[in-house]
């Protein structure tokens, strides 16, 4: 059943990015209900496939790296319906989407692949709470880093098309450029203090944290701090902050990686 929700899920996200590109392509993008009614429906799926996979496992999904990347992909989303509209980006959703799709694909192909339910159910041992926060946290945290690398993207895009004057359809369907740089900057912070509270709470686990990703979780807390720092102290530009939240999400990924 969490394999035929999560396909859903996918068609739906799939739906949507192809009716808001189409827009895109006419020239008249903007966040309809339809449109967001389609996401919301997604997100639904989603979140079903989460339930399904906390029953299976009796724990927070995030167990194996399929699940990870599920959960990464819901974390994303919610985030985007929380945020996105409060910083004036409904065009995040249509630049996110891709990113949610390649880790729901992967995940799919995770669920089918792995072996029987009986042989990955969770144990009746006493859930470490530490454990749960730490996980559960830093992965929110990675989606904000996430939303903050597309929210740098669509920056880069547009100071292309304004250097180069080259305004194509896109340009007039992207935010403001001031409001691209705000939210890139509150959703590192965002993500940063996230990932304090994962941080912190490994250190409480009943079981000492792997040094590797302990270690990793360190670097790119470091990363992500300097960045707001060069930049709220006007060492660093706009365009230099948008290139740094993309480059740094490659530690969350090789973490991700590494799991």
């Amino acid at each position: 059943m969490d394999k035929i929700l999560l396909a859903v899920s996918i068609f739906c996200f799939l739906g949507g990015f192809a009716y808001a590109v189409r827009g895109l392509r006419a020239g008249r993008h903007h966040d309809t209900r339809a449109n967001l009614f389609v996401m919301a429906v997604g997100f639904l799926f989603l979140s079903g496939t989460l339930y399904l996979r906390g029953q299976l496992h009796q724990r927070c999904p995030i167990t194996t790296l399929h699940d990870v990347l599920i959960f990464l992909s819901w974390s994303m989303v919610l985030l985007y319906f929380v945020l996105g509209r409060s910083f004036r980006l409904s065009l995040l959703g249509v630049f996110t989407v891709p990113l949610v799709l390649v880790f729901q694909l992967i995940g799919l192909i995770g669920l089918m692949l792995e072996t029987s339910p009986a042989a990955i159910s969770g144990s009746a041992k006493k859930i470490d709470v530490w454990l749960e926060l730490h996980a559960s946290v830093s992965l929110v945290s990675f989606g904000a880093f996430a939303l903050a690398g597309v929210a740098g993207l669509m920056f880069l895009v547009q100071d292309r098309q304004l250097k180069r004057q080259q305004l194509k359809a896109l340009f007039y369907n992207l935010p403001p450029i001031r409001y691209l740089t705000i939210a890139v900057f509150r959703l590192m912070g965002i993500g940063l203090i996230l990932l304090t509270v994962g941080t912190i709470s490994a250190f409480l686990m009943k079981n000492a944290p792997i040094p590797l990703h302990q270690g990793l979780a360190i670097v790119t807390w470091l990363a992500y701090a300097a960045l707001l720092i060069l930049h709220a102290t006007n060492r660093i530009g706009n365009t230099r902050l948008a290139q740094g939240a993309m480059v740094a999400f490659l530690l969350p990924v090789i973490t991700l990686l590494l799991l």
